[in-house]
């Protein structure tokens, strides 16, 4: 249950929206003597029907570019709302399959395509953020202005450890769409980074009007505070998040990165087997006590 709390915060934060504008256009089903329009259908978030009636077409004429876009795009969103792991990579398994199929065929929608295709392949996971960044890039240079694509390029890199373009791209996502919750993202690669001079401004600068921003920023203060061996405020900040949450995983593996810091091992491993016990799946919580 708590991992599933975890997951859903993290969707939360991590939810972003957007509006591709596409012809009002119709298609005739098989079963249907009506036309059916797949914008009116997407205007109403119909992203079951759609991937319904999409389906039955396609059955039909795999290559039907406009349901292979429609219907790749429908599966995308449907799976960005769905917490269970494994029915939300199942969609964007087939809302990939479909949109790279897509641009075998002819059409001026490509940049919006391979946009949505660049996010499906972020959405799988760290062995996908190359293929993400491949086609977000060839969005970018197609022509496509999407707000949020900058934050999607700097999350992918983040994943694969290229901390200088993810800061680069951050940064551009700032100009063009600010909010508190990337100016934490970017603090937060800073601290990666070991820029902690950076990494403050930011953290200075954020929000933090509601519980998980708060959360998620005075976890980052203490491991900002962590780098600057400044100990005892970085246990006051992780005791913080651990009063907002007592089943922050990363709050008590910090904690032991401060007690491993301050040479107090026993200590340290005492918190990093909390960390595991909350979440077995806590990454960095194994490489420490099973290294």
């Amino acid at each position: 249950m708590k991992k599933k709390i975890f997951i859903a915060a993290a969707i939360v934060i991590g939810l972003l929206f957007f509006f591709i504008g596409l012809q009002n256009r119709t298609v005739h089903l098989p079963f249907s003597d009506e036309g059916v329009s797949y914008t009116e259908m997407w205007d109403k978030k119909q992203y079951s029907k759609i991937i319904e009636y999409g389906d039955t077409v396609l059955e039909k004429n795999p290559m039907d570019r406009n349901t292979l876009i429609f219907t790749g795009y429908a599966y995308f969103y449907q799976g960005i709302s769905i917490l269970d792991m494994d029915e939300r990579n199942s969609c964007m398994e087939k809302a990939v399959v479909l949109l790279r199929q897509a641009l075998l065929t002819e059409g001026k929608e490509n940049a919006d395509v391979m946009y949505v295709l660049g996010k499906a392949y972020y959405h799988l996971g760290f062995y996908y953020c190359d293929l993400a960044i491949k086609y977000l890039t060839e969005a970018l240079n197609s022509g496509c202005d999407s707000k949020d694509i900058y934050e999607y390029l700097g999350l992918a890199y983040s994943k694969l450890d290229m901390s200088d373009h993810a800061v680069e791209n951050f940064e551009k996502s700032m100009e063009i769409n600010p909010s508190d919750v990337l100016t934490l993202t970017l603090a937060q690669e800073y601290i990666k980074a070991g820029n902690l001079d950076k990494a403050g401004f930011y953290l200075d600068k954020a929000k933090d009007d509601n519980a998980v921003l708060k959360e998620k920023r005075l976890l980052l203060q203490g491991q900002r505070y962590l780098g600057l061996k400044e100990f005892d405020k970085a246990m006051d900040c992780l005791s913080k998040v651990l009063d907002l949450n007592p089943g922050s995983a990363d709050a008590y593996y910090y904690t032991g990165e401060v007690y491993e810091a301050k040479g107090e091992m026993q200590k340290a491993k005492a918190q990093w087997r909390k960390a595991y016990n909350l979440n077995p799946d806590h990454h960095k919580s194994k490489l420490k006590l099973f290294k």
